[in-house]
C-alpha cells in the first residue's frame, strides 16, 4: 500500500511538470497552428536563469526577506522566458508566415538547439563573472560547475517551506512536494480564469477555434500572438522552476526530453485544448511511474511504454482525449 501511495505522489509531481510544458505547446499551437518545439529548452533556460540569479543574490548577500528573494527569482526567470518566447516568434516563426508549414517547425527545432548549446557554453562563465564581482573576498555562494555538467538546483522550496507534509502521508509528502502541487494548481486556476473571464483570453480561444472569423470580427491577432508568447513564456519559466525543485539536478540538454514529453502530453490530451494538456500530462506521468514501479527493471522501459501509448493515441484517436475532430471541406 505504501508503494502504491508513493507512486501516486510521484506520478502527480511528474504530471505537474509535463502539464505546464504541454500547456505551452497548446497555447502556441492554438493561436498560430505551429508546434513550437523549443518549449522544453525555454523551460530549462528559465531554470538555469533562476540558478544563476540565486548564485548572484547569495553572493551579494542582499538584505531582503527570503520570500521576496524567491519572488524576484521567479520574476527574473519569467522575464527571461517571456523575452525568449517573443524572440522565438520574431526570428523563428514570423519570417516563415507565408512559407511551408514545415519551415517554422524546423526553425523552432533549430532554435531549441541554439538555446541548449548557449546554456552549455556560457552558463559557468556568465555566473562566475557576475558572482565574483559581488562575492566577499575569498568566499563563493555556491559551487557552479561547467555548463555542460549537471547543476545542483538550490533547495529553494525546502528553505521557503520547512517541515513535513500532511501527517497521514508522512514520509510520502514533504513541504517541497506539496508546494509543487499547490503552485501548479494555482497557476492552472489562474490560467483558466484568464482564458474564460478576460477579453484577451476569449480572443485567444476565438483565434484557436477560427482565425479567419476572428479577423473578420476585429480581433487584433498580432497583439494576441504577443500576449500568448508572454503567457506561455511565464508558464514555461514556472515549469523550469518546479522542474529544478523536483529533479534537484538540472542539465543543459534536459529540454529535449521535457519538450518531447510535453508535446506528447498535449497530443494525447488534445493539442488545441488546455484541459487536454492537463489530462495528457497526468496520463503519461502515471504510465511512466507505474511501469517503473511495478514492472521488473521498469525504469528502462518507462519511456518506451509512454511513447507507445502516444503512438496508440495518434493511430486510434488523433484528436486526443478531449480534442474535437475537424472536418475540412475541399
Amino acid at each position: 500500500m505504501e508503494l502504491f501511495q508513493g507512486l501516486i505522489v510521484s506520478a502527480i509531481l511528474l504530471g505537474c511538470m509535463y502539464t505546464l510544458v504541454a500547456i505551452g505547446f497548446s497555447l502556441f499551437f492554438g493561436v498560430m497552428d505551429v508546434v513550437v518545439f523549443c518549449c522544453g529548452d525555454i523551460a530549462i533556460l528559465g531554470s538555469f536563469v533562476i540558478m544563476g540569479t540565486w548564485v548572484v543574490m547569495q553572493s551579494a548577500r542582499l538584505p531582503l526577506p527570503f520570500v521576496v528573494c524567491v519572488v524576484i527569482l521567479i520574476l527574473i526567470g519569467a522575464l527571461a522566458c517571456a523575452s525568449l518566447g517573443l524572440l522565438t516568434y520574431r526570428v523563428s516563426i514570423k519570417p516563415f508566415h507565408e512559407s511551408s508549414e514545415l519551415m517554422p517547425l524546423l526553425s523552432t527545432i533549430a532554435m531549441g538547439t541554439v538555446i541548449k548549446e548557449v546554456l552549455g557554453l556560457l552558463f559557468k562563465p556568465v555566473v562566475d563573472s557576475l558572482s565574483s564581482a559581488v562575492a566577499p573576498p575569498g568566499e563563493s555562494a555556491l559551487t557552479v560547475t561547467s555548463g555542460r555538467n549537471p547543476q545542483g538546483f538550490p533547495e529553494i522550496l525546502e528553505l521557503l517551506l520547512p517541515g513535513d507534509g500532511p501527517e497521514m502521508l508522512s514520509g510520502l509528502l514533504d513541504s517541497r512536494k506539496v508546494a509543487v502541487i499547490v503552485i501548479t494548481v494555482v497557476i492552472l486556476t489562474l490560467l483558466f480564469l484568464f482564458l474564460s473571464r478576460t477579453k484577451m483570453g476569449l480572443s485567444m480561444q476565438a483565434i484557436a477555434q477560427n482565425k479567419e472569423l476572428s479577423l473578420m470580427i476585429g480581433v487584433n491577432v498580432s497583439k494576441v500572438i504577443v500576449v500568448t508568447f508572454v503567457i506561455g513564456g511565464i508558464m514555461l519559466a514556472i515549469s523550469g522552476f518546479l522542474m529544478g525543485n523536483y529533479q534537484k539536478l538540472m542539465s543543459f540538454d534536459n529540454g529535449a526530453m521535457y519538450g518531447a514529453k510535453g508535446f506528447s502530453a498535449a497530443v494525447v490530451g488534445g493539442l488545441r485544448n488546455t484541459w487536454g494538456a492537463v489530462v495528457g500530462g497526468m496520463l503519461l506521468a502515471f504510465v511512466e511511474v507505474f511501469v517503473a514501479g511495478y514492472v521488473p527493471r521498469g525504469m528502462a522501459y518507462a519511456n518506451i511504454v509512454a511513447f507507445i501509448v502516444v503512438v496508440i493515441f495518434i493511430i486510434f484517436k488523433p484528436e486526443g482525449i478531449i480534442g474535437e475532430k475537424f472536418v475540412e471541406k475541399v
